[in-house]
This record gives structure tokens, C-alpha cells and sequence, in this order.
């Protein structure tokens, strides 16, 4: 009879606990879920074709793994018009160009859309995928990248001991109301000590 009696007059506090804390945890994950969708939305937003010819976006983290190491990984999304060039890493005053990309045409091939770029890697021979037309020295007819991109793409891999040097470009895709063209570069260089 007691037990029952203490019951009943706790009972209202115990479901006002059982509320608060229901009530958190929908806030909790509320939250969360408006956190997720923000970052989503930041990521899938289309840039204005006012950006032709600007960094959209620039990611350029470098990781200290031990003294004497290092890996700089550098990743812009790049927006151009027909005759526009970008320098991926800054040029510091030299006369050749560290890292640029010039489109010169947009085009059409096998309904896929495809631009005519020029890459200027520090006087470097870059390569291509078997889906890229190679027209001349660092001159190509980049399809937009498909599933299977590294047949897409244009890159460079170069390793040389404890050094190691990788570039890699692709087409996202075509404004046909801007003429734009969308890149998506990537270039990461590491040294780390030998032995």
C-alpha cells in the first residue's frame, strides 16, 4: 500500500522527466539533421556564371607527418570561359607558368560535352587517359568525366626517391547557357625521408 501511494505521488514527476528528456533528444537529432543538410546543400550549390574565369573552390591542406616530411595536396574547382586561363599554384614571378589551365573550346563529341584545354605544367609533358584526345605538346580534347574517370582525365605521376609529385585534371561538366566549362584539379606533391 505504501509502495503504491509513493508511486502515485512520484508519477507525475517521472513522466515530466520522461518528457524532458524525449523532448532533448528529438532537439538532439533536430540538430544534427539541419547540420547535415547545410553542409549538403553547400556542396551541391550551383556557382553564378559570374564566377567564368575564378577558383570556386580551393582546398589546400598540407599534412606534417615527422620533421623532413610533408605532403601538400592542393584541389580547386575552376570555372572558365573560351580564351580564359586559371593558375592553379601561384606563378612567383617566373615566366613559365607553375601550373595553369587555359580552355580554348568547347565542343561536342558522341553527344558527351568536351573542351579544348591547354595545360601548362612547369614545362612538363603530362598524360592523358585513352578517352582524351591529344592534339599536341599538353593539348587535349577533354571529355566531360564519366564513372570511369582515370579514362577522362589528364594527369602526371612522377616519383623520383623520396619525393613524389601527382597532378590530375577533369571536366565536370558544361554550362550551355554560360558557356562555361567546370574543372575539377587536384595536384599533391610529398617528400619524406628516405630509408
Amino acid at each position: 500500500m505504501e509502495l503504491t501511494s509513493t508511486l502515485m505521488t512520484d508519477l507525475p514527476r517521472l513522466l515530466c522527466l520522461v518528457i524532458a528528456l524525449a523532448g532533448g533528444l528529438i532537439a538532439a537529432a533536430t540538430y544534427m539533421r539541419r547540420q547535415r543538410q547545410s553542409q549538403v546543400a553547400v556542396l551541391q550549390r550551383q556557382p553564378p556564371a559570374s564566377n567564368a574565369g575564378k577558383i570556386l573552390y580551393h582546398d589546400a591542406p598540407t599534412v606534417r607527418v615527422a620533421e623532413n616530411q610533408r605532403v601538400d595536396r592542393v584541389r580547386k574547382l575552376a570555372r572558365l570561359l573560351p580564351g580564359e586561363h586559371v593558375d592553379i599554384i601561384e606563378n612567383r614571378g617566373s615566366p613559365v607558368p607553375r601550373f595553369r589551365v587555359t580552355l580554348k573550346d568547347l565542343g561536342q563529341r558522341d553527344a558527351v560535352p568536351t573542351a579544348h584545354i591547354v595545360v601548362t605544367y612547369g614545362g612538363t609533358q603530362v598524360s592523358c587517359g585513352p578517352q582524351v584526345q591529344e592534339l599536341g605538346h599538353n593539348e587535349f580534347i577533354l571529355p566531360r568525366a564519366g564513372r570511369d574517370e582515370p579514362r577522362t582525365a589528364i594527369y602526371h605521376y612522377h616519383e623520383r626517391g623520396d619525393t613524389l609529385d601527382f597532378m590530375r585534371i577533369k571536366l565536370r561538366g558544361v554550362d550551355a547557357e554560360s558557356g562555361a566549362a567546370e574543372f575539377d584539379v587536384m595536384q599533391v606533391s610529398g617528400h619524406w625521408l628516405s630509408g
